[in-house]
C-alpha cells in the first residue's frame, strides 16, 4: 500500500508542480501587461516614451524607467516621496528604492530573503546591497560587438541572409540620424515617441525578463551563493545599470557576446575590481550594465512588446530574429522586411 501511495505521489507531483509554473508564467505575464499600460499611459501624458537618465560619468543623478513609471503601476506614494534631483542609491532615496515593487518581480524568479543590489561606484568588489532588485527590465538594444561574434547564414523567406548583417548595429548609433543613441525601444537619455519606432510598435521588445539578479545563473544554475564570489552588474530596479543591452551569450552561458540567449543573466564580475572607469566589462559592452535577458521559466522567457501584448519567446529562437525583434528600426543589413513573416 505503502508503494502504491509512493508511486501515485511520483507520478502527481510533476503534474502539481507544472501547474505551479504555470500560475506563475500567467502572473509574470499579467506583470508585465501592467508595465505595458503604464509604459503607454505614460506616453499618452508625457507626449513621449518613458526614458532612463544616465549619463556615463558616475558622479552625475541617474533615474531608471521604472522609477518614472511608479504611478502607473499604483506606487503613487513611492513616486511621491522621490526626490529626483539625488541618485537612486542617495539616502534620501533609499526608503523608495529599498522597497519591493510587486509588479516589478516575477514569481518564477528566486528571491534570497530581502534580496538587494548594490551602488557599485567607489567599491571593491561587491559592496553592501542597499536597493530592492526586480526582475523585468529595458530593452536598450544590440551591443555593437554582437555582430562580430555571430557567423554563418540564415534562411529567411527564401532569402540566405549573413547573421552577422542582421545584427549589426554600431553604426547606426554613431550617426547624426540616431544621435549616438542606442537603438532599442527604450534607449537611456532620449525623447522618443512611437513614431521613432519605425519599425512598429507591434514588432519590437519594450522590456526583457532578467531574473536572479545579482546573483549570476548559467543554464539554471545559481554560480555562486555569496555575492561577493559571482554578481552582474544590475538587478536593482531603480538602477538605470539593470537595463539590458543585448549581447547573447556562449553556449553554456559563461561569457557574453555569442549566438545564444536566455542561458546567462549576465556577466561575472566577482573577481573584477571596480574602478573609477567601471568595471572591466567584456568588449563591447561600454559603460553598460552587464546583464542580459534571462527566465525560469521552462523553455523560454516572457518579453513585453511595446504594444502592450506579451509574447513568450521560445529560447530556442535564432539570435538574428530576436536582435531584429530588439531594434526599433532598420539598420542597414538588417532585412526587415524579409524579416518581418519571420516574426
Amino acid at each position: 500500500m505503502i508503494a502504491i501511495i509512493g508511486t501515485l505521489v511520483g507520478l502527481l507531483l510533476p503534474a502539481v508542480q507544472s501547474a505551479r509554473e504555470s500560475a506563475r508564467r500567467t502572473s509574470c505575464s499579467n506583470s508585465f501587461k501592467q508595465l505595458g499600460i503604464a509604459i503607454n499611459s505614460y506616453h499618452d501624458s508625457k507626449g513621449k516614451l518613458p526614458s532612463a537618465i544616465r549619463p556615463d560619468p558616475a558622479s552625475t543623478v541617474r533615474v531608471g524607467v521604472l522609477t518614472f513609471i511608479l504611478p502607473w503601476v499604483e506606487q503613487q506614494r513611492l513616486w511621491d516621496a522621490y526626490d529626483t534631483s539625488v541618485n537612486w542609491s542617495d539616502a534620501k532615496n533609499l526608503p523608495v528604492t529599498s522597497i519591493r515593487v510587486p509588479f516589478y518581480e516575477c514569481t518564477s524568479s528566486p528571491k534570497h530573503g530581502n534580496q538587494l543590489d548594490q551602488n557599485p561606484d567607489g567599491t571593491t568588489g561587491f559592496g553592501t546591497g542597499i536597493v530592492a532588485v526586480g526582475d523585468y527590465a529595458s530593452n536598450l538594444g544590440v551591443a555593437p560587438g554582437l555582430a562580430a561574434s555571430v557567423t554563418g547564414t540564415v534562411t529567411i523567406s527564401g532569402s540566405s541572409v549573413n547573421k552577422s548583417d542582421l545584427i549589426q548595429e554600431s553604426a547606426a548609433w554613431t550617426s547624426s540620424a540616431t544621435n549616438g543613441l542606442t537603438n532599442g525601444f527604450l534607449p537611456k537619455n532620449a525623447s522618443l515617441t512611437f513614431t521613432d519606432i519605425t519599425d512598429g510598435v507591434s514588432n519590437t521588445i519594450a522590456m526583457f525578463e532578467s531574473g536572479g539578479r545579482p546573483f549570476v545563473y548559467q543554464k539554471g544554475q545559481q554560480k555562486s551563493a555569496k555575492l561577493s564570489t559571482a554578481h552582474t552588474n544590475g538587478g536593482g530596479w531603480a538602477r538605470p545599470a539593470s537595463d539590458i543591452l543585448f549581447a547573447g551569450s556562449n553556449a553554456a552561458g559563461t561569457a557574453l557576446f555569442g549566438p545564444y540567449f536566455n542561458k546567462t543573466n549576465g556577466h561575472d564580475h566577482g573577481s573584477d575590481a571596480y574602478s573609477s572607469s567601471g568595471y572591466p566589462t567584456p568588449a563591447g559592452a561600454g559603460t553598460e550594465g552587464t546583464s542580459q535577458p534571462y527566465s525560469f521559466h521552462p523553455g523560454g522567457m516572457n518579453v513585453l512588446i511595446g504594444d502592450g501584448a506579451v509574447r513568450f519567446i521560445n529560447d530556442e529562437t535564432g539570435i538574428e530574429v530576436l536582435s531584429a525583434l530588439i531594434t526599433r528600426n532598420e539598420a542597414a543589413g538588417e532585412v526587415k522586411t524579409t524579416l518581418g513573416s519571420a516574426k
